[in-house]
């Protein structure tokens, strides 16, 4: 449907004063305004909501990966038991060995063997010991973390709780000023809320109803046309700003 020009709509009679519906387009300005501030709230929550639920993915991950690099300690010391184990077996098997030989040379060959093996089975015995400190470190570490991952994701969970809460009162709240709006709207006269709703279309962000501040329109800042001055200062219809397409209004 085509939208009526407010410019140049006539005085209708049965319409309230001028300064009656001036007033009322006013307050359904605000009503509008705040209705608009909750649904900017509304469209905030999921994205509030997906920050945090990446904040308890990331808490998860890096636990996890503590975790698994506990894990990974014992994994790696019961690698140095078995080659512990192996070479005690070697020593074990060269003192047979030697204890069956006659000729000197194969006697001093194992002999030097059993050393050697002996050599290994003292460097892993160390080694399986500093791992074994490791991982009475790393439980201690991994246990205090533990406790403070349980304790970040309670407060992020407590979070998403309050955020989720927030938006069910947002739509009761919306909800209710959705209704004051039309309850504003149906004080206003139509030529009026015609030009509100263009105003509003034009103008994209509030305010859409300004006063005139020294010839310049309240809302753009830019100069108006003598035209709409001199409209503002009678009063009587509403009247546009050239340049944004407000409502501009006359205030003293």
């Amino acid at each position: 449907m085509a939208m009526a020009n407010p410019n140049s709509a006539g005085t209708d009679p049965a319409l309230p004063a001028p300064d009656v519906a001036l007033a009322n387009t006013l307050k359904l300005q605000s009503a509008d305004v705040a209705r608009q501030q909750l649904e900017t709230q509304l469209k905030q929550v999921p994205l509030e909501l997906a920050d945090l639920n990446r904040s308890v993915a990331a808490e998860n991950t890096t636990f996890e990966e503590r975790r698994k690099a506990a894990q990974m300690l014992e994994v790696e010391r019961k690698d140095i038991d078995n080659r512990l184990k192996s070479a005690e077996a070697q020593v074990l098997k060269f003192r047979t060995q030697q204890a069956e030989v006659r000729k000197n040379d194969e006697y001093q060959a194992l002999t030097h063997q059993i050393a050697q093996a002996e050599a290994d089975v003292s460097a892993l015995e160390s080694e399986e010991l500093g791992q074994m400190i490791k991982i009475d470190e790393a439980g201690v570490l991994l246990r205090a973390a533990e406790t403070e991952h349980k304790r970040r994701l309670a407060e992020l969970e407590g979070q998403i709780t309050l955020i989720k809460q927030k938006e069910t009162e947002c739509k009761a709240r919306l909800d209710a000023q959705t209704g004051a709006v039309e309850a504003a709207a149906a004080l206003v006269p139509t030529v009026w809320r015609r030009a509100y709703d263009a105003a509003k279309s034009r103008a994209k962000r509030a305010p859409y109803v300004v006063p005139m501040d020294d010839h310049r329109c309240g809302g753009c800042r830019l100069r108006l046309s003598n035209e709409v001055a001199e409209g503002a200062r009678h009063g009587g219809k509403p009247v546009q700003c050239d340049s944004c397409g407000r409502v501009v209004y006359f205030s003293l």
